[in-house]
């Protein structure tokens, strides 16, 4: 990346950072440093952001609370462009709630908490930004962000565009987004009333199963794989006798075989070597070929052909 670029971003957006660590940008903590990261607080510094990155050339990735991604020990030598606190408002109107795309997830189920708005409880358990969540069409516990989102503010950086419900391909962890190069900057959740107690009895019911069913006292990026036809990739993982498997300090969980967790110091490597091996040991019992639903940031070559990173 050319100095002249960062030099120009670092201009344009408030709050930048030459050399910030991934590891510290990630629920894995895993990861080198970026060469610049921005943290846009509102669209128009967005809009710059993305396109002062097209204007040179540079390469960058939009990251919401990075909790699934994947980051490499060598780094990712672009922009990450940080949607987090500062860009983080929700706030409710009627049946709805509106957050902007840094707000968490559990942030729009606590606003429809205090306004006695249902239909959001699964998002209580979700450790993901709203952009995110909204990226990959995130859900669990049998409901997912097409359920409850009605509409989508988004830009390209010239563009600004409101996208329906109808416009989103929303399908298991699909999303519009992750093709048509717009960031998501705002969405609107449609709900419905009922009792605060109601509410809070079935985000406790929900929060209850992950804890039991999820390794949530160890670092990760949630689910590794996506879902295969007819089967579920932790049951297979499991069924080749993979749990506990460990390569350094990366491990399949001995609680739930769809997550690979962090045993205290794993690096990309490690994450890389065992998802190798599990999905050629899955392949080799059942014939299915598992896909990653985590996704990778990075700029070396074992990166790069799966990274979700824009090259402008």
């Amino acid at each position: 990346m050319e100095n002249s670029a960062i030099a120009k971003i670092q201009q344009e957006i408030a709050a930048t950072t030459l050399n910030a660590s991934l590891k510290n940008l990630t629920t894995f903590r895993i990861g080198g440093n970026c060469r610049l990261l921005a943290e846009p607080c509102s669209c128009s510094e967005i809009n710059k952001t993305l396109a002062l990155c097209r204007q040179f050339d540079v390469e960058y990735a939009v990251i919401g609370n990075g909790s699934n991604i994947l980051a490499s020990d060598d780094g990712f030598d672009g922009v990450a462009i940080k949607l987090g606190v500062r860009f983080a408002q929700v706030w409710a109107d009627g049946d709805s709630i509106f957050a902007e795309s840094g707000a968490t997830v559990k942030s729009v189920y606590n606003c429809a908490l205090s306004k006695e708005l249902s239909g959001a409880e699964f998002m209580s358990t979700i450790p993901a930004s709203v952009g995110g969540a909204v990226y990959m069409n995130a859900g669990c516990f049998g409901a997912e962000i097409k359920d409850v989102i009605k509409r989508v503010w988004a830009t390209d950086g010239k563009e600004e565009r409101v996208f329906e419900k109808s416009d989103l391909d929303l399908g298991y962890r699909k999303s519009v987004f992750q093709y048509n190069g717009f960031v998501i900057t705002k969405a609107e959740f449609n709900l419905f009333p009922s009792s605060a107690k109601y509410i809070k009895k079935l985000a406790a019911e929900l929060q209850t199963a992950k804890r039991m069913s999820q390794p949530l006292e160890y670092f990760s990026a949630g689910s590794v794989f996506k879902r295969p036809d007819g089967a579920f990739a932790g049951q297979l993982i499991d069924r080749c006798g993979l749990k506990g498997l460990r390569v350094g300090d990366a491990e399949v969980s001995s609680k739930h075989a769809g997550f690979i967790i962090n045993k205290g110091h794993a690096s990309s490597n490690d994450v890389l070597t065992l998802i190798e091996i599990v999905q050629n040991k899955v392949k080799d019992a059942f014939g299915v070929e598992l896909q990653l639903e985590l996704k990778l940031l990075g700029s070396t070559d074992d990166f790069r052909r799966l990274s979700y990173a824009h090259n402008v």
